[in-house]
């Protein structure tokens, strides 16, 4: 159970519907292809590039629920003779009734991204309690 700081019980509803896989991933897979569908890889061009799908992503992800603290990373590989492998993987130790994660692979001809997002209960507004 989850509760407010003012003893109100933390319920997923409608209005607040926690952190929906689902929702995430059609938000997500929307900034990646506006940004990156007709980009070829640039060096130069990538940070802004990461900046630009970073504060798409969150400021999308925080009207979909603000009641949830984010965590986005952006990683942009070259593709194609000169690019290298990559491995990535995360773990993580949460409430799985009220956090969650995405991550989504996305490939155009020339490059490859790699967008995860981190969704916590934001604990300032919500305490989280164990019924025992």
């Amino acid at each position: 159970m989850s509760n407010n700081n003012n003893g109100q019980e933390y319920i997923q509803t409608d209005e607040n519907p926690g952190f929906v896989i689902d929702s995430v991933a059609e938000i997500v897979k929307k900034v990646v292809d506006t940004h990156l569908r007709y980009e070829t890889y640039e060096q130069q061009k990538v940070p802004g590039l990461c900046q630009n799908i970073l504060t798409s992503t969150m400021q999308d992800l925080h009207n979909l629920n603000p009641n949830y603290k984010y965590i986005v990373n952006c990683t942009i590989l070259q593709k194609g003779e000169a690019s290298a492998g990559l491995h990535t993987q995360s773990s993580c130790l949460w409430d799985t009734t009220t956090d969650g994660s995405y991550t989504l692979r996305w490939e155009n001809r020339y490059l490859h991204c790699i967008l995860t997002v981190f969704g916590i209960v934001n604990t300032e507004i919500f305490t989280v309690t164990v019924d025992e």
